[in-house]
């Protein structure tokens, strides 16, 4: 089984690849996490688990499910990270929480995705996207032949410096600068409500026909990005930049 945890379609974009080439499905995890339903998976086997890299490390909306979620022990476990530039200890990350959750480790592997953390930075233009995407599935054909056969994706080692430095870095991050309070809606907005109902931790509720954002936000970016009107913004950071509308649109 292929699992996985998207904000603007990019690791959806993988997952569905990888499921496709290795004759499985692909399941996005707020099915469960958004019904509050805590799943028990029986069948033994490869799982694939893959989501965005959030501060060089795997988004911990899909740490957090797999340690919370019932999994056979002993089967074999891929991490794909989707980023834009590099996957940083997540190595190191997915072999300890295979370690807690009595999984075998089965590597860890990166895919560039287009930037769309516009928050902090820009994404690029139509056609460099489009170039970017090509490339991914390229690397996609390359990964999942040895996923299919059961290989063992060669992964970098993490050392203890690099490791402890950026696992503080992002604790820091998430815990001070990962807030809602920066997002707001424009007057452009037509109070659609495509926001809330594409929110994949259900933090965005609808009052007086404009979006509230509640504490429990992973900065996917799927709010901003994906609204139809450009009409949420995050602060000064996004003013006057292009949305990533996701792998579907070429954007």
């Amino acid at each position: 089984m292929v699992f996985y945890f998207s904000g603007t379609g990019n690791s959806r974009f993988v997952a569905k690849r990888i499921a496709e080439a290795v004759s499985s499905e692909a399941r996005d995890i707020t099915t469960y996490t958004k019904a509050n339903e805590k799943p028990s998976f029986t069948e033994p086997g490869v799982y694939v688990f893959v989501c965005p890299s959030y501060m060089s490390a795997p988004a911990r909306a899909m740490t957090d499910f797999i340690e919370w979620a019932d999994f056979p022990k002993g089967i074999k476990a891929y991490f794909i990270v989707t980023c834009a530039a590099s996957m940083g200890i997540t190595p190191r990350v997915t072999s300890e929480l295979c370690g807690k959750k009595g999984f075998q480790y089965m590597g860890a592997a990166q895919i560039e995705m287009p930037q769309n953390y516009i928050a902090l930075f820009t994404t690029k233009e139509v056609e460099e996207n489009i170039n970017i995407i090509e490339k991914a599935e390229n690397e996609i054909g390359r990964i999942s032949p040895l996923i299919a056969n059961g290989e063992v994706l060669e992964t970098k080692k993490i050392g203890s410096v690099e490791y402890s430095v950026t696992k503080w870095v992002r604790d820091v991050y998430y815990k001070s600068f990962m807030k809602t309070t920066k997002f707001k809606a424009t007057g452009k907005c037509i109070s659609c409500g495509k926001c809330a109902k594409i929110c994949p931790l259900s933090n965005i509720t609808m009052k007086d026909g404009k979006p509230s954002w509640g504490s429990n936000c992973t900065h996917c970016m799927a709010c901003i990005n994906q609204c139809p009107k450009d009409a949420i913004e995050y602060g000064k950071g996004s003013v006057g930049k292009p949305r990533y509308k996701g792998p579907e649109s070429g954007r």
